[in-house]
Formats: structure tokens, C-alpha cells, sequence
């Protein structure tokens, strides 16, 4: 029997099953979060269906010259069958359609293969950290202030280089979701920011972005979060992070690989990103 499969964008109904399927692979993504996704990119997040059934989703986000594959993923038992690589060209079509001239994904260990034969390149390894629920440090003697809306604009712009792209609009929705926001600013002027919100059973730590004062606002978002574990996700190649992070008490426990399609010119500086915003927004 010939079994139709066909590519679509995401619709509201179709919440339930995203969350579904990357609770079933282990992936932290609640409903409320594929909400906050398909918000940034209603006509770039896609599902694959198989005789009607959908079988597979993907989500992307456009930031000017720099386009983000976030969540990609089939269910098991209609792998191999050509839904993911639709889902991919899909994706990256949308982006370039948008602007992009670099397409970034972080690739899991199993799918880098995949990546590469649709033309990404490894740029570099992604850590994932956690904290346990330690008391939170004594705060740094660094002046921060907090990060209010009126701030977006200039932490935009201090966020452009070291992300690869502009994502104000990004920033914007996750300034609204994060208790936690600081920016460390002196005569010389913005030299970072954090934010930090809550998932489910941990704080997530991301963006954070410094060119000067990382401890200082790392200190600060512990304190605030107190005895609660923390996670985050940042770039191997930054190794004044790693050392940074050892000294609070994170360990490492799962990695990914960020990897890219395009222009190199998007990579950004990722020596300065001390977290992401998540997998799967960058």
C-alpha cells in the first residue's frame, strides 16, 4: 500500500504531541514550552505526517543572518523512512526564504551523521551542566542592575557579536519568562547579562553573555534561586566558563554538537557565551 507522507506547518493541535514525543526521548520540553517556540516562528515550525498520523516535528527560529534548528525529531518506529530529512529541508528552506546565511543546530551524538550529509559542518562541542540544590554563594562586589525592557535595545546590541545574530525579539519573550535578569554595566558599559527561569523540577540559566563580570552575575542568580537545582548549556571553547562553573559546584552530564550550515560569519564569538538560551533556541 503506497503511504502518503507529507511535510506541514505546526498547528495549535498539534502541542500535545510534540510534548509527547520529546517526553518520550528524554527531551525537557513541556507543552508550555512548544507554546513559547511556535510564538517566535508560527510559519517555520513544522510536523511530519505518515498517512495522515503525524510522526515527526521540528521547530526553527530566524535571527536576522543566523537561523536556529531547535527540536528535530521522528518517532521511533518511522525512522529511516525519509520524515526527518523533509522535516530538515523544510527547515532550512523557511530560514534561507527568511534571511539566514548561517543555520546552526546542536546535533546529539547519534545524529551528527545526519547533519553532515545534509551539509553541516562540527563547529564545536556543547556542554550541558547541572548544580544540585546547594546554598546559594555570596554575591561579587561588581555593580549590576537589573535588565528591564527598556534595557532590550542595548542588550541587543551588545548581544549581536557574541551570538552571531539579532534575536531581540527572542530576548524580549525570554526577559518576560526569567524572575532572574541582571546586566553588569560600568563606564565602559554593558560587560554582560544573565537571566534565568524556571522548568520543571530546576532553573535554567540562559542567555548569559559577558565580555567582564561573569562571576558577578553567575553569584548574583544564585542567590536569588537559592537551594534549587540549576542547569545550563555553553560552548566547550569557552574555558574561562568551565573553570567559573567547577568553582560553584555544576557538573557536566551530557554533551551535544554544535554544528553549522552556511556562512562561518554566524558562529559569533562563543568564547563570551557562558550559557545559551537552551537547546533549542540557541
Amino acid at each position: 500500500m503506497l503511504r502518503i507522507r507529507l511535510v506541514r506547518t505546526f498547528r495549535p493541535d498539534d502541542i500535545a504531541f510534540a510534548a509527547h514525543l520529546t517526553e518520550q526521548e528524554g527531551w525537557q520540553l513541556s507543552a508550555a514550552d512548544y507554546r513559547n517556540l511556535i510564538a517566535f516562528e508560527p510559519q517555520g515550525c513544522f510536523i511530519a505526517e505518515d498517512a495522515g498520523r503525524p510522526v515527526g516535528v521540528m521547530i526553527t527560529i530566524a535571527c536576522g543572518k543566523l537561523g536556529w534548528i531547535g527540536p528535530l525529531l521522528v518517532e521511533g518506529p518511522y525512522r529511516n523512512r525519509g520524515h526527518g530529512r523533509a522535516l530538515l529541508e523544510a527547515g532550512i528552506g523557511y530560514l534561507l526564504d527568511s534571511g539566514a546565511r548561517t543555520i546552526g543546530a546542536d546535533a546529539t551524538p547519534a545524529s551528527v551523521p545526519f547533519y553532515e550529509s545534509a551539509g553541516f559542518w562540527q563547529a564545536f562541542t556543547m556542554l550541558h551542566w547541572r548544580r544540585p540544590a546547594l546554598p546559594g554563594p555570596a554575591q561579587q562586589s561588581d555593580a549590576l542592575i537589573p535588565f528591564a525592557l527598556s534595557d532590550l535595545h542595548q542588550v541587543t546590541m551588545f548581544d549581536w557579536a557574541p551570538f552571531g545574530g539579532r534575536r531581540r525579539r527572542v530576548l524580549r519573550a525570554l526577559l518576560a519568562l526569567s524572575p532572574v535578569a541582571y546586566i553588569a554595566q560600568d563606564q565602559d558599559g554593558i560587560g554582560g547579562y544573565i537571566l534565568a527561569r524556571q522548568r520543571s523540577g530546576h532553573w535554567l540559566i540562559g542567555p548569559w553573555v559577558c565580555v567582564r563580570s561573569a562571576e558577578a552575575l553567575l553569584t548574583a542568580a544564585l542567590a536569588v534561586i537559592g537551594q534549587e537545582p540549576v542547569h545550563l548549556t555553553m560552548p566547550a571553547i569557552n574555558q574561562d566558563a568551565q573553570q567559573l562553573l567547577n568553582r560553584y559546584g555544576f557538573a557536566i552530564y551530557s554533551q551535544r554538537q554544535r554544528m553549522y550550515l552556511g556562512d562561518e560569519e554566524g558562529i559569533g564569538r562563543p568564547q563570551h557565551i557562558y550559557a545559551t538560551a537552551g537547546p533549542e533556541k540557541a
